[in-house]
């Protein structure tokens, strides 16, 4: 089943309107942020983002090796994503996490690097989500990979406060994935790609809005230290007006930090001033992920790991809406789930970081959780794994998250339809599609929007 749209009019080519749908979603509450929670907007009642995650590659022309492409046409699948959707409400959920894409060409978010109009395919696939996503009382979270499409568009629409700042235009040589971040054409053409999609939901249904939960910035956001500026070793680079020393850590994790409050604050503005009540946030993996001890741990680091997640006290500092960190249950013969977590949490300077948010009125949720369960075998010898043993070590982990004061937890992942029954039977990460039996623990862990658990975790 394709949609397309015609002039204003979404249509499915299956025969039926689908314009009806949109003008048949009433008013919903917005999910606000209020003193530390996720709360409606108007009665106070608590919300807490309990569900799982949703992606789907997409090969093109342009990428035939596949990039995200949840809501490309050719990847989008509507009985699969109305499917979806109906077994999330059954299962109790209530929060759909799904990406983006930065494809351009056949099917992409962009028709050709020239385009100056969000692919109007790929609109009529975004209302489609959204639209069912209501009906099923599911709110989405939007977020995106850590590549951009290349517009010309995007890239030369001007950023409210943009002025402000001292910031390059284009990216310099040798920056690769950091120059995102440390250019203006970068920030604009996320922020913009953000502003677009918003203004494409307002044009059709206005209502929908409240639909999204949030818009992440980036799925996990960090920095390439095999790439400039912070591969040079030695000598200065200038940012925003402030020179940093690159033979120190400390001075390179200042960088980081001043970098990453400055991108979010000026993607947040432009989104704010498309949709005031949208809320904004980015997704980080803890450094223990990626081997490191915390931050400043960058030039001594003896990781095999290029990657240095932004850090959380800086985005506790930005104008986010709250954080989210992913974590994922690990467990070997030394070391147990709860040990796991705890080096995750002291990466990130987890008891600084929560009296911050506290005093800061700002949330935390664990945006993707998971369990390793291909280290929960039957025995070595069948490789089968067994899902009762790692649901159990799941349960560990989210009942752990849970106790010091995260005000909800979702799933990698959900399933896609190109995710086979034998193929989830292997799969590190069980969807739960397949295996319900570990999304049925995050609804039975009580009263997750626990602002007050933050102080004084059991």
């Amino acid at each position: 089943m394709q949609i397309c749209l015609l002039i204003g009019t979404v249509v499915f080519l299956g025969g039926f309107f689908f314009q009806s749908a949109l003008a048949q979603s009433s008013a919903q509450a917005r999910i606000a942020v209020q003193g530390g929670r996720f709360v409606e907007n108007g009665s106070g009642k608590n919300f807490s983002p309990i569900g799982a995650n949703y992606f789907r590659l997409h090969r093109n022309s342009k990428k035939p090796e596949g990039g995200h492409g949840a809501l490309c046409q050719g990847a989008y699948d509507p009985e699969y994503i109305e499917k979806m959707m109906a077994d999330l409400e059954t299962g109790g959920f209530n929060t759909l996490r799904v990406f983006h894409s930065y494809l351009m060409g056949d099917g992409g978010i962009l028709r050709s690097e020239e385009s100056e109009e969000i692919a109007p395919e790929y609109v009529a696939n975004l209302l489609h989500l959204l639209v069912t996503a209501r009906q099923h009382g599911i709110r989405i979270i939007f977020t995106w990979d850590i590549w951009l499409p290349s517009s010309k568009w995007l890239a030369k629409n001007e950023l409210p406060n943009e002025s402000l700042y001292d910031i390059s235009l284009k990216s310099e040589p040798g920056m690769g994935a950091n120059g995102i971040r440390f250019s203006l054409e970068g920030m604009r053409t996320r922020a913009n790609s953000i502003v677009q999609l918003i203004e494409g939901i307002k044009r059709n249904n206005p209502n929908l809005l409240s639909t999204v939960l949030a818009w992440e910035l980036e799925n996990e956001i960090y920095f390439r230290m095999d790439q400039a500026p912070f591969n040079m070793g030695t000598g200065s680079f200038c940012f925003n007006g402030r020179t940093y020393f690159l033979d120190s850590d400390a001075e390179m994790q200042a960088l980081m930090d001043d970098n990453i409050i400055v991108w979010s604050n000026l993607c947040a503005g432009a989104i704010r001033k498309a949709d005031p009540d949208a809320l904004v946030s980015v997704g980080v993996f803890s450094f223990a992920a990626v081997g490191r001890i915390g931050p400043e741990d960058l030039i001594k680091s003896n990781t095999q790991d290029n990657r240095a997640p932004a850090r959380l006290k800086a985005l506790v500092r930005a104008d986010l809406d709250y954080l989210d960190l992913h974590l994922y249950g690990w467990k070997t013969h030394s070391v147990s789930i709860l040990q796991s977590l705890e080096r995750d949490l002291l990466s990130v300077e987890w008891e600084e970081l929560i009296e911050t948010t506290w005093s800061a009125g700002k949330p935390i949720i664990a945006g993707e959780t998971g369990i390793f369960a291909t280290q929960y075998l039957d025995s070595a010898q069948s490789g089968k794994i067994n899902h009762e043993l790692a649901a159990g070590g799941y349960r560990e982990l989210v009942t752990q998250i849970k106790k010091r004061g995260f005000s909800g937890a979702l799933y990698w992942i959900y399933g896609n339809p190109d995710i086979t029954s034998a193929d989830a039977q292997k799969d590190r990460h069980p969807p739960l599609e397949h295996f319900p039996q570990y999304g049925r623990i995050l609804t039975e862990l009580p009263s997750w929007n626990s602002a007050t658990l933050r102080r004084n975790p059991p």
